[in-house]
Order: structure tokens, then sequence, then C-alpha cells
């Protein structure tokens, strides 16, 4: 298939925040490129971002947002390895999954008893099954933001306790009420679950300046000052650590991220949370 969807329109007529997974899939397809220097790879990113059918208004090409892309991909694989070499019966729930490809980039260097499972809404669970017919993840439809959305992957969790919820440029698109329901919902289906979760500070999710929003039409709704911020949405979380992920970009990222945490009192502007679930 030709980089230009059939008629002019978005790619497999996905649209605003499902349209969203074609960002961090060109960057990982172009990570080679944009970090020389890294042993980050993502083989299948390149064939799968071109069976898409996207047309390039559609994504942010550029150096800026392709490096954040690939650079919170790192973040996510190493606090992902982390988990399931410490837990090698580990369950990975994926929510709002898109078309990543993290089960295929780490299996070589985790236990093969680690059990991938995915969510993601109706058009891109098909669109997946349909770009990646080897799949090593189980992805199933579903609504975050619905009290039962983890229904139908319990069965799968079984008695396992050792499972990491991965939330990767997820949860700024959900507004209060449905950040709060998804923590609520995650704790209860998973009691004794870790989550990781990247989210901007409110004053930068709420500006409506994010190129994103103008290439998709998505909207960011929440944001969260800091680990301790996001885990005080609902309660039986606790924070365990920020990781930084602007603050890799460049120099100029980092500079500014530091000018606002100054500002802003130590929140950052854009970080990767990791919660534990209290019991």
């Amino acid at each position: 298939m030709s980089n230009t969807s059939e008629g002019g329109g978005a790619a497999h007529g996905l649209s605003g925040v499902a349209m969203t997974l074609l960002t961090p899939l060109y960057g990982r397809a172009h990570a080679a490129e944009l970090l020389p220097g890294t042993a980050f790879r993502d083989p299948a990113a390149a064939s799968v971002l071109a069976s898409t059918g996207y047309r390039a208004p559609e994504v942010l090409t550029d150096r800026s947002n392709a490096l954040g892309s690939v650079h919170r991909a790192i973040v996510f694989d190493e606090l992902t390895a982390a988990f399931c070499r410490a837990h090698p019966d580990a369950v990975v729930v994926s929510v709002g999954i898109g078309l990543d490809t993290r089960a295929e980039r780490l299996a070589g260097a985790l236990p093969a008893s680690v059990t991938w499972l995915g969510v993601d809404v109706p058009e891109v669970v098909r669109l997946r099954a349909e770009l990646l017919p080897g799949d090593h993840s189980r992805v199933f439809a579903a609504s975050i933001t619905e009290p039962d959305w983890a229904d139908q992957l319990l069965p799968l969790v079984g008695e396992r306790r050792d499972v990491l919820v991965l939330a990767e440029g997820v949860l700024m698109y959900l507004d209060p009420a449905g950040l709060k329901a998804f923590l609520t919902s995650c704790r209860s289906a998973f009691p004794a679950a870790e989550l990781v979760a990247d989210f901007f500070h409110p004053k930068v999710a709420l500006s409506g300046r994010h190129p994103i929003v103008k290439a998709t039409g998505a909207q960011f709704r929440s944001g969260a000052r800091g680990g301790r911020g996001l885990a005080a949405v609902a309660p039986g979380w606790e924070s365990i650590g920020d990781h930084r992920v602007m603050e890799r970009i460049s120099i100029g990222h980092r500079a500014a991220a530091g000018l606002f945490r100054l500002l802003a009192l130590g929140a950052p502007a854009y970080s990767a949370a990791r919660l534990r679930a209290t019991r």
C-alpha cells in the first residue's frame, strides 16, 4: 500500500485519538536515523507504518516529536524489562496499545513465561489484527473508562498477582472523570498491579498547543502534577518513581524542562510515572 490513503481520508478510517498511534509508530520506524548511537531498534515498525496508508499531515514527523516518541518507548521498555525480570511470570497489560510492538522488541531478552495483553478501541484492534498477523499480544476491544474494561482479561491473568499496566500516550486524552474511572477500575481489577503512565502537567495539557492536537484533532483533557499528583487522582495508588523523558530529547528541551520545574514548584511539564497499587 502506498503512503497515501485512498480518497485522501485518514489512514484506515482512523480519526481523533485513534490516529495518534501513527506518530510513535513513525518515530520507532526511524529510530536508527534519529538515535544512531543507541541500541533501540523496532524492525517491524517501518513496514507496519507503510502499510497503514498514512498521510504525512497526520503524523508529527519533525525531529523533536519523533525523538520524543522514541525516548518514551525506551523508558517504557526499560521499566517493562526490569519488572518482567523481577517477575518472570508477569502479565503485561498495554492499554491504548495502538500498533505498539513492545512484546516483539523485548521477546528475546525476557522470560518466555511473560504474558502480553492489550486493550484498545475496536477500529484499532481490527487494524492491528490486519497489520500484525503474528502479534505476540492478545488484544481486546474495550473502553478503559468503562468500569468493566478489564473483565475480558481476568481469565488470562488468573491467580498471578504480578501485573504491569502500561498506559503509553493514553491518559492525557481522558477527561478528569475518565482518568479517575480508569485508575479506580485498574486498581479493582488488578489489586497488586504496578502502572507506568506518561502525562503532562495540567498547564501544558490544557493549553491546546501540542502539535499532535493540530495533526489529529485529538484533545488533551487532563494532566497531573508529577507522579504523586497522578496517584492522588484515585484512592489506592502510591507513586514509586518519576522518569524523565522530555529532558532526553535535546539540551534545549532539558533547559525548558528545568525552567518549567522551577516555575511549577518541582512538578514536571511531562514525565512518565511508576505507580503501585496499595494494599
